[in-house]
């Protein structure tokens, strides 16, 4: 056959290598569609075709042609007729060919059996890695539903200890409002026992009044037992309260007692704060007298201050009086 004109090469497109993997009935046949298509001539003049119109005789595409003849893929049977029907054509008899249709078919059915094992070996090594991939996958799952399981013990038991403090607060704060009214009912009874004591003091000293030789000097205390023990047990009220930190409860005993002692009492209870040296408590105390009482009762206060030996504490009751009165409307 001649060479065709412009070609320094005919029908290099049909060689091509194949590579270490392919089985060797897959590159038998591939060595014999090679053959065939070097058979191929596309004019009556015998110059060689390439592979795209070889590709095109063949009703394929040129790189699936390629791919045949390297053995990656194996041709349909019709295509593999085909080819062996054009190259025997186009080399004149079966003889010139070289190899029959049935051989043909032959090599085609070993190499798609070949194929077919390949398949079935990796396809068996898939299998197993998928297999080992969902034993590994039930593995982590058992885990995690152990894990899981821990996790809703542990939020249970948080639960119940949650609910036991929320009970353990409630009954805490229940207790601590029984203490706040037993301790309110006690600063009144403390306030009620000083107002009889003033009472009963005052009762004294309108029996003893007469008895009185010489007018008090200046300073003498002229107070009775029962007055300086009621104030006396004020002021401890008020100490213990301080030293427990409970700032609203002597607050609420001083109002209280501003409220209810007279002004004897008042005065027996400034100097009461004064000598345990509550001078915070006891500047309180006149503050909250002068502001919250009349003239007169503040007057009467002041004056037993001064008979005390206390001008100071009088003299700033009767500015918190006077400040108040300023500031009224």
């Amino acid at each position: 056959m001649p060479r065709p004109k412009g070609s320094k090469t005919p029908y290099c497109w049909t060689v091509k290598k194949f590579g270490s993997d392919v089985p060797p009935g897959k590159r038998a046949f591939a060595a014999e569609l090679q053959k065939l298509c070097r058979l191929l001539a596309l004019e009556p003049n015998g110059s060689a075709p390439t592979q795209k119109q070889a590709a095109d005789r063949l009703h394929t595409c040129d790189t699936s042609l390629s791919r045949f003849l390297r053995a990656e893929y194996l041709p349909d049977i019709a295509i593999v007729r085909l080819l062996h029907a054009a190259a025997t054509k186009d080399a004149g008899s079966v003889e010139k060919v070289g190899i029959t249709l049935a051989d043909l078919e032959e090599l085609h059915s070993t190499a798609t059996a070949e194929q077919q094992c390949g398949d079935c070996v990796r396809l068996h090594g898939e299998t197993a890695a998928l297999r080992q991939q969902a034993s590994d996958s039930a593995d982590e799952l058992s885990i995690t539903q152990a894990e899981l399981g821990t996790v809703k013990e542990e939020t249970a038991a948080l639960r119940e200890e949650a609910a036991a403090l929320k009970h353990e607060v409630r009954t805490l704060k229940a207790e601590v409002q029984v203490l706040k009214v037993r301790e309110g009912h006690s600063l009144k009874a403390t306030a009620r026992r000083a107002i009889r004591a003033g009472q009963r003091s005052r009762l004294a000293a309108r029996a003893d009044a007469a008895l009185l030789p010489v007018p008090p000097r200046r300073g003498d205390r002229q107070q009775s037992n029962p007055e300086k023990r009621a104030a006396l047990t004020v002021a401890r009220q008020a100490e213990a309260l301080q030293n427990g930190g409970r700032q609203d409860g002597v607050l609420a005993l001083l109002r209280h007692s501003a409220e209810v002692l007279s002004p004897v009492e008042t005065a027996a209870l400034v100097c009461a704060l004064r000598e345990g040296q509550l001078d915070e408590l006891a500047g309180t105390l006149i503050h909250i007298y002068g502001r919250d009482n009349p003239d007169p009762h503040v007057m009467r206060t002041a004056a037993q201050l001064h008979q005390h030996g206390a001008p100071d504490d009088a003299a700033a009751l009767l500015r918190a009086a006077l400040s108040t009165r300023r500031g009224a409307p």
